[in-house]
């Protein structure tokens, strides 16, 4: 797709960009020569794949913006240096605010990882964006996007990341920052799940990994090791400890600020069983 094409058909914002990812591209050309991964998230907002795609940012071998919602820049024909260059853009201006995120009330949260890489590698071996809700939908919406990706990375392996939390912390989340009904928030978590299993059956065993928010928390040096390995590069003790050391201890129980009904507790319970990955939590645990 040329400039003239992409101007006709998107907005200008998207025009502006396809002109600043071409000149990142060719300016830091030969840069990305290195990348052997891919990599999206995908799976429900308010979930934790912010603060995983943060410390992973924080890799000195890996490049990972936050929320760009890069599948949009593969629909619209933007080669793969301009999708890397956009990522790196992003995800330098993220890191010079600190990756603040808007939280609850107004609540800011910082997920900088002090003394470490985010916002800057030289020769990246992983590139990536955290944008999972929006990403699952639009491979749902248009299968033929995953084929699309494929061929836009010719020699590059594709790796997927679902962050997973538990439903009922994940619904509660949705209600309170957007001020939904629960019929709204319990029919877009279930939808996306159904989204990302039809996703899962057209990749293969390693090309997808979920990564439990709790577990995350309660062994942070462990999980983190583990994606760094499905994603092919390895990790120093210094960047493990500076990582673990931005993380609560516990998880946000979110659930506990929402007055459930009985009956909507027992809508969510009563589909956990048919999701192998959510199995084992409950409203309790």
């Amino acid at each position: 797709m040329t400039l003239r094409d992409t101007l006709r058909r998107t907005p200008i914002l998207l025009g502006w960009r396809w002109l600043n990812a071409a000149i990142g591209a060719w300016r830091d050309r030969g840069r990305f020569a290195g990348v052997t991964t891919y990599c999206l998230f995908v799976g429900h907002g308010r979930s934790g794949h912010s603060i995983v795609g943060a410390m992973l940012d924080a890799h000195p071998d890996i490049v990972l913006s936050d929320e760009l919602d890069a599948l949009q820049y593969v629909e619209l024909g933007f080669t793969r240096d301009q999708v890397f260059s956009l990522s790196d853009q992003v995800a330098a201006h993220q890191a010079r605010s600190l990756r603040r995120k808007s939280g609850r009330g107004g609540q800011t949260y910082s997920y900088h990882v002090p003394g470490q890489w985010q916002g800057r590698t030289v020769r990246p071996q992983v590139v990536g964006d955290s944008r999972a809700a929006t990403t699952v939908k639009r491979l749902a919406r248009s299968p033929s996007l995953l084929d699309r990706l494929r061929a836009r990375m010719p020699g590059i392996q594709l790796r997927f990341v679902q962050v997973v939390r538990n439903p009922f912390d994940t619904i509660a989340t949705m209600m309170l920052r957007t001020g939904r009904s629960f019929e709204s928030a319990f029919a877009e978590y279930f939808s996306n799940w159904d989204a990302v299993d039809a996703l899962k059956r057209r990749l293969r065993a390693e090309e997808f990994l979920v990564v439990g928010h709790e577990a995350l928390l309660e062994d942070p040096r462990t999980e983190l090791r583990r994606i760094c390995a499905f994603l092919g590069v390895r990790c120093e003790d210094e960047y493990l400890e500076a990582c673990a050391a931005i993380l609560y201890p516990t998880p946000s129980r979110s659930r506990d600020l929402f007055q459930w009904t009985p009956e909507q507790r027992a809508m969510v319970a009563g589909r956990l069983d048919g999701i192998a990955d959510l199995r084992g939590y409950s409203f309790d645990a």
